[in-house]
């Protein structure tokens, strides 16, 4: 089995090699599969993120949520280690942040992650037993180590799953898996 930065450069190589049109449609199928999830419908708050150019567009997704009335949340990087979630209305309220990532503007509220029902998670590689590769910052495990009940679902593409995601002690597991071609429901 790769180690993590091994299997990090390759899944960059992958996700970078995917045209735009790829990620578009898969990302409209990922967006369809989440909303169509009882964790979704039921969720009053929900926290997902803005995407890089490698990652799945949650965009439809978020619509959806505001226009349901839902309480959307988004990731904001304090520094290097840390993460809260705040407050998106719209999606056009989001500004360039850290990294070159959009986000949530400043002063908008923030939420405690224990107080999500739902949390949208990226990452660079998953595997069927819920382990999750992230870009190595280790931002979305500490944040998700205080969720509570919250559902921690990841949302990829199918070339994004793995056979073995290498593993810590401090790394979360996903509650669900979530392509554009299947829903993975993990056994916690």
């Amino acid at each position: 089995m790769p180690n993590k930065k091994e299997l990090r450069k390759a899944m960059d190589a992958r996700l970078h090699a995917l045209t735009a049109a790829e990620k578009e449609t898969w990302s409209a199928a990922v967006c369809a599969r989440l909303t169509a999830l009882p964790q979704y419908q039921k969720a009053k708050r929900i926290m997902a993120f803005l995407n890089m150019p490698d990652e799945v567009s949650l965009d439809a997704l978020i619509r959806d949520a505001l226009q349901a009335g839902k309480e959307v949340y988004v990731p904001v990087c304090l520094d290097r280690t840390r993460l809260e979630a705040h407050r998106l209305e719209a999606l056009d309220q989001a500004v360039c942040g850290a990294y070159g990532i959009r986000t949530a503007p400043p002063g908008s509220p923030r939420i405690d992650a224990d107080k999500l029902d739902l949390i949208i998670v990226p990452g660079l590689a998953f595997d069927r037993q819920g382990h999750r590769l992230g870009h190595g910052a280790a931002y979305y495990d500490r944040f998700l180590a205080k969720k509570g009940k919250a559902a921690a679902v990841a949302a990829a593409w199918d070339v994004q799953l793995v056979p073995d995601v290498p593993t810590e002690a401090h790394d979360i597991t996903m509650t669900d898996i979530v392509t554009d071609k299947q829903h993975l429901i993990i056994q916690q």
